[in-house]
C-alpha cells in the first residue's frame, strides 16, 4: 500500500472512528464525523475548506497532499490528546471563518 493511501486511511480512521467515540467521554462541541473533519480541514487551511478544495472533485480528503494529510493527522491527534478546550478552539476558529 502506497503512503497516500496509508495516510487518507489514517485520517480516515480517526475523523470516523476514533474522534467520534471518543466525544462520548470527553466535553467535545462535536460528536459526528463530518464535523470533526470541517474543523480539521478549516483549521489546516486556515478558512473554510472549500475555498480551497473543489466540493465537485468529491471528497475532501482526496484532494489532500501527502503533506496536508500528515498535518491534518497531527492536527486530529492533538485533538485526542490535548484537553477539550483544545478543540473548542479549533472549532471556534471554524465557526469564524464561516460567519457562524
Amino acid at each position: 500500500m502506497n503512503r497516500l493511501i496509508q495516510l487518507r486511511n489514517c485520517y480516515l480512521e480517526l475523523t470516523n472512528q476514533d474522534l467520534p467515540k471518543l466525544a462520548n467521554s470527553r466535553n467535545f462541541p462535536v460528536r459526528y464525523n463530518h464535523c470533526f473533519q470541517r474543523i480539521i480541514l478549516d483549521n489546516l487551511f486556515g478558512r473554510c475548506w472549500y475555498e480551497v478544495l473543489d466540493r465537485k472533485r468529491g471528497a475532501a480528503y482526496m484532494q489532500l497532499t501527502e503533506e496536508q494529510l500528515e498535518r491534518a493527522i497531527a492536527l486530529a491527534k492533538q485533538i485526542i490528546e490535548q484537553p477539550d478546550a483544545y478543540l473548542q478552539a479549533l472549532n471556534q476558529n471554524s465557526l469564524r471563518w464561516r460567519k457562524k
